[in-house]
């Protein structure tokens, strides 16, 4: 389960749910945010991006980069399976993560969430619903 190049979109900028599959369980460090245990399975982030949104999701399937934000951590290591894209502005990535958080498992507390105040932005489930 790889994702090598997503297809273009026409959206520059948005607010997007990027999903990963993670094949095994894993310790992994999130730079200054500390190390967790992510459990095999399938996780989805909310995520945004005010420009270049294409660039941003194809950074997040690809393995080698530069560590720089904290889903880095994680998609250096798991497949991207795919993202979901949606027009508006930055403040709709946390309404994203609050509708994650009623539908899935909180998978790292404050994983993504360094510039708002919601527990997190990184959600888990053992396997697609």
């Amino acid at each position: 389960m790889s994702c090598c190049k997503l297809p273009k979109i026409d959206l520059d900028s948005g607010v997007y749910i990027a999903v990963f599959h993670l094949a095994e369980a894993l310790n992994i460090s999130a730079g200054k945010l500390g190390r967790f245990r992510f459990r095999q399975g399938v996780y989805f982030y909310a995520g945004s991006a005010q420009r270049n949104l294409s660039a941003r999701l194809e950074r997040h399937g690809k393995k080698e980069k530069p560590l720089r934000w904290h889903i880095d951590y994680l998609s250096s290591r798991a497949d991207m399976l795919g993202a979901i894209t949606i027009a508006g502005p930055r403040e709709r990535e946390c309404e994203l993560a609050k509708k994650l958080a009623g539908m899935f498992e909180p998978a790292a507390p404050g994983f993504g969430a360094s510039d708002c105040r919601c527990g997190g932005h990184l959600f888990y489930t053992p396997q697609l619903p």
